[in-house]
């Protein structure tokens, strides 16, 4: 059989993960590789060609908030109370294996992201920050701060120079980056309480 010819044979019988099983058109999932494997050949430079395809645009999104701090005023008087607070946030993914800056699925997923998006991927974001908030006679009030984070879903391509598992090409889809957003990192959030005079 020509190249090809047995390109497009294996080609067909790419596999695609669909809620964390791999299936192939030529094999069972127990024959295949499991997605650790094939990042594995990745991160290793063991295949001729690894590259991430984004599926969509970035999803952005409010994460849960969480207590930064609080004041209160126990005076008769109003009262200005500063209130400092940090929080920092990580890169995660859906697949279990390491994918951050400075290890090769990162390095590939970021040149990626940015020749898509024309913007930098934020690895870690660490916000330092204080509130200064005008308390009225016996008035208190918790903070609470909530991280900007985004997603990106996508597919990594892998192409290797002899069969592996069966095939010259494989496919890892539905990997989903999720990651501190940059603008705005931050949502705050000023809720009143009840003062412990």
């Amino acid at each position: 059989m020509g190249r090809g010819r047995r390109a497009l044979a294996v080609f067909t019988g790419a596999v695609a993960m669909l809620g964390g099983l791999l299936i192939s058109g030529t094999a069972s999932a127990a024959e295949g590789p499991t997605v650790r494997q094939l990042l594995e050949q990745c991160e290793q430079g063991r295949t001729d060609l690894c590259e991430f395809h984004p599926s969509g645009s970035p999803e952005v999104y409010r994460g849960t908030y969480e207590l930064a701090g609080g004041a209160q005023n126990c005076s008769e008087g109003t009262s200005t109370r500063v209130i400092r607070w940090e929080s920092s946030q990580t890169t995660t993914n859906s697949v279990g294996v390491t994918i951050s800056a400075g290890v090769t699925l990162g390095e590939i997923f970021e040149a990626s992201y940015e020749m898509s998006f024309n913007q930098e991927w934020s690895w870690t974001t660490t916000k330092a920050d204080e509130i200064r908030h005008e308390l009225g006679p016996y008035q208190a009030v918790d903070i609470f701060a909530a991280p900007m984070r985004q997603k990106v879903r996508g597919t990594y391509e892998m192409h290797f120079g002899d069969p592996y598992y069966g095939h010259y090409y494989w496919y890892v889809h539905d990997v989903v980056i999720d990651g501190p957003a940059t603008h705005p990192a931050w949502d705050v959030r000023v809720d009143g309480t009840t003062p412990a005079c």
